[in-house]
């Protein structure tokens, strides 16, 4: 009986990596492309490495660098699932609002304004582009129960994220890197967040139903692919009556 194929690429984009750093990126790449949803599980290590025409062990090595990278959980006994990690953490988290918390209830997201513009110094600098380049740029409120939370604006660059350029604000879904994962292939496997206080400009400060000048607690996130390239830019303002930090010391 003839061998199956192998799924490994003959000629890799890199050849000179190796072999499981090899198979991690075709692994990603499939995993960006939606064929194994969020939550939901892998093949089973010993069919992925037949099917790969690799050892077991090699195999092992690739998905040991998915779950070190966020993008899968191992449970034992049961296999190997599926996540997006950066999706999950969410800046709402940095906010408080009680009614929101233990309820199934989701807090609101609308995109005010999605525009194609020069890109800013600033966001050219987060995403290791050149000032003027072309981006997609966002405007969005994030709210609870009609109040807004956060106050955000977001850059992304081109023509990575083209596809998103044809859709109305309406259009755009709660969660943005799910959005990001099906309509352009990229997959977000980890998020910076840098944490500082300022105060609110005139539209922060209508947007979040303060004055001119109070204090805000600004979040400026940026977030990379699974190469390791950033591929958004935000900056979040949100009250600083409503900051909450919290960390767990071991």
């Amino acid at each position: 009986m003839q061998d199956a194929p192998s799924l490994l690429l003959a000629d890799p984009p890199d050849s000179r990596l190796p072999l499981h750093l090899r198979l991690r990126d075709q692994l990603a790449a499939r995993l960006a492309a939606g064929e194994w949803p969020p939550g939901t599980a892998l093949p089973a290590e010993s069919k992925l490495a037949q099917d790969y025409g690799v050892s077991l062990q090699t195999m092992r090595r690739a998905i040991n660098h998915l779950s070190n990278e966020g993008l899968v959980d191992r449970h034992h006994g049961r296999g190997t699932f599926t996540r997006s990690a950066a999706a999950a953490q969410g800046l709402l988290r940095f906010f408080r609002f009680a009614e929101a918390q233990g309820s199934n209830q989701a807090p609101g997201s609308r995109i005010l304004a999605a525009e194609r513009i020069p890109m800013p110094p600033e966001a050219a600098r987060r995403l290791r582009r050149e000032p003027g380049e072309p981006c997609l740029r966002l405007r969005r409120h994030r709210s609870w129960e009609g109040a807004v939370i956060l106050d955000e604006v977001l850059h992304l660059p081109l023509p990575e994220v083209a596809p998103l350029l044809a859709l109305a604000p309406e259009d755009y879904e709660a969660l943005l890197y799910p959005m990001m994962q099906s309509r352009c292939g990229l997959l977000v496997s980890r998020a910076e967040d840098d944490i500082s206080v300022g105060r609110a400009s005139a539209e922060e400060a209508e947007a979040l139903g303060l004055t001119e000048g109070e204090p805000v607690v600004i979040v400026e996130r940026t977030a990379y692919e699974l190469r390791g390239l950033p591929v958004e830019t935000r900056r979040a303002v949100g009250r600083a009556d409503r900051f909450r930090y919290r960390a767990v010391a071991t």
